[in-house]
């Protein structure tokens, strides 16, 4: 979607469900209903901390952990993103832009 005075595109979904927390379906202006779930989010979180080896070591351990990764919270940052929080670590730095979630594998 192109804005007056855009200076570039972004595909804005027109829902955004997170339901009981194990995943989120998002659905697109072109119709496609593209479900997530939270462990692949979680293992696809963009922050620095997440991107760092330490940190992908703890995502990794939360990912093999024996409690289920959900999302706890979902907030709107402007018209381009979505911030997570999940359990059971409480991580909640990730900003998951649309055209990062629009390109994620379901």
């Amino acid at each position: 979607m192109v804005g007056a005075g855009s200076l570039w595109a972004v595909d804005v979904p027109e829902r955004i469900d997170v339901g009981d927390g194990s995943r989120m379906v998002l659905t697109w202006p072109d119709g496609t209903v593209q479900p997530i779930t939270a462990s692949a989010l979680r293992e696809a979180c963009p922050c620095a901390g997440c991107r760092e080896p330490s940190g992908a070591a703890a995502t990794a351990r939360v990912l093999a952990g024996d409690e289920p990764v959900t999302i706890s919270d979902a907030r709107l940052v402007g018209s381009y993103a979505v911030h997570l929080t999940f359990s059971p670590d409480g991580h909640g730095t990730g900003i998951f832009s649309f055209d990062l979630l629009r390109s994620m594998e379901t």
